[in-house]
């Protein structure tokens, strides 16, 4: 495949394809200003008996002088040359072998211009007996990248697991050919076979583990020398980030990162009846794997083994009893795809993970087994020698079902907000090898290859053409309307909450929302039950925060820790009435709330005070000066609020006259069922109206210039009403001249009579114009009686001028 484009712009075609390339690699550049010399003449040192001065040819007509204490420099020699300027990665003569810079120097009266190199200065091995000698075919003044074959480049790429197919070259040449539009060239596999050897008759293979090895394949090559690998393929294998070891094992690698199919190599002759069997573990069995460590086995681990034992574990690692030496003469090539599943299992049970077993977690393509095998058979009959057996060994009970996709290029384009044609659309799925079946306007059917695990459905399809056809060519617009599932709460509104309530000693806890039934029916009766909850103890939504700070109370009593000041900021879920339409979704209410909880003592006992324990008025403050800071005067307590289960001195909480919440004292039931022991005091404020007030306008009032009127006036009403309700009245029918109404009394017994209360309000008036008359003020107050006296069916009890 030949692609004419540079590394970058090859690195940003990936990334936009979803292979993001975290790295660009100029190999070459470590040997820069590093050429191939010809030394043209050599004679000894005139001061030094160990160092030549040695003529070397750089270029055409280019001689250099360098001095050189190699004892192997030669005349007619064409040698590795480190001009001045060139970094040598490793210094020999220091002890940390440090890089240096080549320096144009004298060395005992006589002038260098540059270093002939060994092949462990250059970082090539760790030969450091002398020069390293290039062939007569290389040419003078060449750079020295050029002839060591490492003038490539390297890529870095961030696999997602999702896309195994790219942990092999191939997956990711797939996506370079299909973004430059030219056709993918597979590696060339020819496989000369020995007919005379067949395989069937040199080794048997038996899968009696099916459901965890669904494909085993199998190559034999006998008469092979085990020896290093070309120069080439350890090149490749180090700048992949592995270690070369010999060449059988090195094809094995080599082939795994082309294919992304993971090979072993037994030593045939070491494999009891030449039989692979595989099979899952004995209980209790012991397996010591090539790193030398005797490992137990964990049980329905899946194990290759021979005739008479197991000489691997599955997709894992090999084992010390098959593995390929020196003296191995023949050997057994596997190609198997094992079940992800289970080699996930086994590599996590066994601590070990290897380049194998990340592979086969993510998902092979079980097509490849047979490709892989061949193509390691054919490189180790080129390198190693040796004759391939005829034929294959290919266990595969039951093929992989191809998987069939259908998309809709209506879909496509409505999800991605284009127009693209449907040929185009086939045309990016035949570029990354996904069958087309068939291809009409309204419904496009593919055929999913095996190397492509994550496809598997319409929208998988979509991802595809959106990646293919350019995220950068997807016009950034709004092309549907978009219905917020919640009101949106601001972000200001929270933060100024949370930052006050911290900032005045509160710790904020943050709690699960799902909860057990039992609890959650204690707190109300229009639970919110989850159809599929994942245990028994989170099978119901909170209904409120009531019940999360109680459990928080709870938990830190058992530690020992009885006084705590505590808030959440969270939401509360309850069953709606089917006639309710505040509501976004039917049939239920979502709420913003802030829960706010108080017990223990609100003062230590000290030599100038009694201890003290938190009550109402602890609890109304913290509330009071919330508001202050969030709904300045807009807020209204209600004393009369009524009472239920929950809570006891229950005061209600009105902001901008809508009502936000309560607090209140925890009745005394509840505390006993969760063996509360201390008073506790509670608030839950609605972040709804919070919210709404911030957003109201915020204007600056001056200070008042002119006296303020102070008026008490009592009433005797009926126990029924509620003082809220008669605080309402007098502030409507006090007109603009009422600046607050306070109650401040409160009054029960015979002398009011059976059934009847007395109520006493503290009304100021003021004028922000002028000093108000005692005429005006008797006005308004003769009002607000007549109000009070109608509305309420109240008697006036008294009115006292301060």
């Amino acid at each position: 495949m030949d692609v004419d484009a540079s590394p970058d712009d090859i690195a940003q075609k990936l990334t936009s394809a979803g292979l993001e390339v975290e790295a660009v690699e100029n190999l070459g550049e470590k040997f820069d200003k590093f050429v191939v010399g010809y030394v043209k003449n050599v004679v000894k040192h005139p001061k030094a008996d160990k160092l030549s001065l040695c003529d070397v040819e750089i270029a055409d007509g280019a001689v250099i002088r360098v001095v050189c204490g190699a004892p192997n420099v030669a005349a007619g020699q064409k040698v590795p040359v480190a001009l001045v300027g060139a970094l040598i990665p490793s210094n020999m003569h220091d002890p940390e072998g440090k890089p240096f810079t080549i320096a144009r120097a004298k060395i005992r009266g006589e002038e260098s211009n540059g270093m002939i190199c060994a092949e462990s200065e250059l970082g090539l091995s760790q030969d450091a007996a002398g020069i390293m000698v290039l062939k007569d075919s290389a040419r003078v003044g060449m750079p020295l990248s050029e002839y060591l074959g490492m003038d490539d480049v390297a890529f870095e790429i961030g696999v997602t697991p999702n896309r195994p197919d790219c942990l092999g070259h191939i997956g990711v040449a797939r996506e370079i050919a299909s973004a430059y539009g030219v056709p993918l060239t597979l590696p060339a596999a020819p496989v000369t076979e020995n007919q005379n050897d067949p395989v069937a008759a040199a080794a048997v293979v038996r899968v009696e583990n099916s459901a965890d090895c669904p494909r085993y394949a199998a190559r034999v090559v006998k008469n092979v020398t085990i020896g290093p690998s070309p120069g080439w393929m350890q090149d490749r294998l180090t700048v992949a980030g592995v270690r070369p070891i010999n060449a059988v094992v090195d094809v094995t690698n080599y082939v795994m990162l082309e294919y992304n199919q993971p090979l072993h190599a037994f030593d045939y002759d070491r494999l009891a009846g030449h039989t692979i069997v595989v099979k899952t573990a004995l209980p209790g069995e012991k397996f010591t794997t090539l790193d030398g460590k005797e490992r137990p086995l964990p049980e329905n681990a899946l194990m290759i083994c021979d005739a008479e034992r197991a000489v691997a574990v599955a997709g894992v690692m090999g084992g010390q009893n098959s593995e390929i030496t020196s003296a191995t003469v023949n050997i057994l090539l596997e190609s198997a795809y094992f079940n992800p599943v289970s080699v996930r299992k086994t590599s996590k049970q066994l601590g070990l993970s290897t380049d194998a077993s990340y592979r086969f977690e993510r998902g092979i393509d079980p097509s490849a087994t047979v490709e892989a095998v061949n193509r390691a058979a054919s490189l180790i009959a080129e390198i190693a020698g040796g004759a391939v057996c005829a034929g294959v060994i290919d266990e595969y009970p039951a093929p992989v079902e191809v998987k069939r996709v259908r998309v809709r290029p209506s879909r496509v384009n409505q999800i991605l907000g284009t127009a693209i044609a449907p040929q185009e659309i086939t045309g990016y799925f035949t570029s990354i090898g996904i069958g087309v079946t068939s291809a009409r306007e309204d419904e496009i059917e593919c055929t999913i290859p095996a190397w492509r695990p994550d496809i598997e459905q319409e929208i998988d399809l979509v991802e595809e053409v959106a990646r293919l056809h350019g995220f950068s060519n997807i016009e950034d617009k709004m092309v549907s309307e978009i219905d917020f599932s919640n009101k949106y709460v601001s972000a200001a509104t929270t933060d100024r909450v949370r930052t006050w309530l911290a900032d005045n000693g509160f710790n904020e806890i943050v709690s699960n929302s799902l909860l057990d039934e039992a609890t959650a029916a204690m707190f109300s009766d229009k639970l919110v039950k989850l159809m599929n909850p994942i245990s028994k103890e989170q099978s119901v939504m909170r209904p409120n925060l009531l019940v999360s700070l109680l459990q928080t109370v709870v938990h830190n009593s058992h530690y020992g820790t009885d006084s705590m000041r505590v808030f959440e900021m969270g939401r509360g879920f309850t069953v709606a009435h089917p006639a309710e339409t505040d509501v976004v979704i039917p049939g239920f209410r979502e709420r913003d709330l802030t829960g706010i909880c108080l017990t223990g003592k609100a003062a230590a006992q000290t030599w100038f005070g009694a201890e003290r324990a938190v009550d109402i008025f602890d609890m109304k403050g913290v509330v009071s000066a919330l508001l202050n800071k969030i709904a300045l005067d807009k807020y209204r307590f209600i004393y009369y609020d009524g009472q239920d289960a929950l809570t006891d001195q229950r005061v209600g909480v009105e902001i901008n006259g809508v009502y936000a919440g309560y607090f209140g004292r925890v009745a005394a039931e509840i505390c006993r069922k969760l063996k509360i022991e201390t008073g506790v005091f509670v608030a839950e404020l609605s972040f709804d109206a919070l919210d709404e007030r911030e957003r109201v306008f915020r204007q600056y009032v001056p200070v008042l210039k002119y006296p303020v009127v102070e008026r008490d006036a009592a009433f005797i009403v009926a126990n029924d009403v509620p003082s809220s309700s008669i605080e309402a009245t007098i502030r409507e029918s006090g007109g603009i001249l009422l600046r607050s109404v306070e109650l401040f009394d409160l009054f029960e017994g015979k002398s009011v009579g059976e059934g009847m209360k007395s109520v006493a309000y503290a009304l100021r008036f003021a004028s922000a114009e002028r000093t108000l008359t005692e005429t005006e003020i008797e006005h308004v107050m003769n009002a607000v009686i007549a109000a009070v006296t109608t509305n309420h069916r109240a008697v006036l009890r008294a009115v006292e001028t301060k």
